[in-house]
């Protein structure tokens, strides 16, 4: 959850961000001055949530405007809430590609947990998923993916770590890892961006990447 956390905290815009999730210690960048606050808010928030969904409301997103700032809150599942205070220019597409990535991720992780906990109390035989997780990355890949990485930024600024391991899970998936199947990741990489003016440009910097560090 840290992990999630610090990934969101370093987008543009975002100055504090807090993850709550029910029965557990909030994971926070919030000053310890503002702490009583934002367990303030997250009750409200959390209620607001509730009442929509008693409703049949699908929303999972709340802005409050704060002077200068917004606090927003995403839903990212129903036993877990993250507040942000951002700009009020900040470029919300980005953020929200970022709380998107890290919803996935909360959800698998308490997916997870879950099954985790239905196994211990009632034990059954392991069965193969077909959409089980992928495979550790591959070490002798590592500098040609940070360097992937570090050029993507470049194109979508901090919203880019999210982008870059979505894509680096999918490839995991239909891809033996190896340097072969580096044009594979590079063709879902460039999905990500403006096909008329970055996408050509991202290809021939990742091939050169590829080819310096073979």
């Amino acid at each position: 959850m840290e992990n999630i956390l610090k990934n969101i905290s370093s987008l543009r815009g975002v100055h504090y961000a807090c993850i709550y999730r029910e029965g557990e210690e909030p994971v926070s960048t919030f000053p310890d001055s503002l702490s009583d606050s934002m367990t303030l808010s997250y009750d409200l928030i959390d209620q607001i949530f509730a009442a929509l969904k008693s409703i049949n409301k699908s929303h999972n997103e709340i802005y409050f405007s704060i002077g200068e700032k917004f606090l927003v809150g995403y839903l990212m599942h129903e036993t877990c809430v993250a507040i942000l205070l951002t700009d009020k220019n900040i470029n919300f597409p980005l953020v929200n590609m970022g709380i998107k990535s890290a919803t996935t991720k909360i959800q698998r992780k308490i997916k997870a947990e879950q099954e985790a906990k239905i196994a211990r109390l009632a034990p059954q035989p392991v069965v193969a998923e077909v959409n089980a997780a992928p495979p550790p990355t591959n070490k002798a890949l590592q500098p040609i993916l940070a360097e992937l990485s570090t050029v993507l930024k470049q194109y979508l600024g901090p919203a880019a770590i999210f982008v870059f391991e979505d894509d680096v899970e999918k490839w995991k998936k239909s891809y033996v890892q190896s340097h072969e199947n580096i044009p594979h990741l590079i063709t879902i990489l460039q999905k990500s961006l403006d096909p008329n003016k970055e996408q050509e440009e991202f290809v021939q910097r990742a091939q050169m990447i590829v080819e310096s560090l073979r």
